[in-house]
């Protein structure tokens, strides 16, 4: 089993938990991603994921239980397993948005059975992502990769939103933002919560998990966008060389 390589600068050791367990005595018990969907490639990891459907398996209990984000994004290969694990639990899974779900963490977000979304919250979708240091060869291949990996997108999408294909693939590529309504309207999400919200970072790029996720986007509304102290960008480093010539792939 090789080490898990980062690709964000964070916190977290590998194989360490990135969300957080909430289980109050008579009250919905919640698991909370507010940061990046791992600071790590889950590719060639089955430890991280298995500790999720761990936790998710003894929060839950097979009822119910609420995933609350606040995410800018993160590893697709993450996302991809969590989205999995959530749409395997036998209990009914909430999604609640209350700053941002942007990138992989809409990913995970479309594994819930009812979607509900902060009324001052954003969504956000846009193509996926690789930053590749390699030759000529890896470059095509990596490009069969991404569209592989746009069209898995587009299938769990299609499903929540009903929305046409093409339709879903041009906004991808225009990297879209959705305000609440806008997304409940385009059918991404089915409720607006407009009840005061539980207290989340004040302005969500003061956030350094979100702010090095927001960084690597072009349209980011400008009401996300205020000053923070100076993050470090993801990270590209040795231990990626096994990884098909240091290939970083997130969206």
């Amino acid at each position: 089993m090789n080490e898990p390589f980062r690709i964000f600068e964070g916190p977290h050791k590998p194989h360490e938990a990135f969300w957080t367990i909430r289980n109050e005595v008579n009250a919905e018990p919640e698991i909370e991603f507010y940061g990046y969907i791992s600071e790590y490639s889950w590719f060639e990891d089955d430890i991280t994921p298995r500790m999720f459907k761990d936790d998710l398996e003894a929060v839950g209990k097979g009822g119910p239980v609420t995933i609350r984000m606040n995410s800018g994004g993160g590893d697709v290969f993450a996302a991809s397993v969590i989205r999995s694990i959530l749409m395997e639990y036998p209990g009914h899974v909430t999604v609640r948005v209350d700053g941002l779900a942007a990138s992989a963490a809409t990913i995970v977000a479309t594994a819930g059975n009812l979607l509900r979304m902060q009324d001052t919250a954003y969504w956000m979708i846009h193509d996926p992502i690789a930053l590749v240091r390699g030759n000529i060869e890896l470059l095509k291949s990596m490009l069969d990769t991404l569209k592989s990996i746009k069209s898995g997108i587009l299938d769990a999408y299609e499903s929540r939103t009903g929305m046409n294909r093409d339709k879903l693939s041009k906004l991808m590529t225009d990297e879209t933002w959705f305000s609440a309504s806008e997304a409940k309207t385009a059918g991404f999400i089915d409720e607006i919560i407009s009840e005061k919200k539980s207290a989340i970072p004040g302005n969500i790029m003061s956030n350094a998990a979100i702010v090095n996720a927001l960084r690597n986007y072009v349209n980011v509304p400008a009401s996300l966008l205020a000053p923070a102290p100076q993050q470090a960008e993801p990270v590209i480093n040795a231990a990626m060389e096994r990884f098909r010539a240091e290939v970083k792939l997130y969206i």
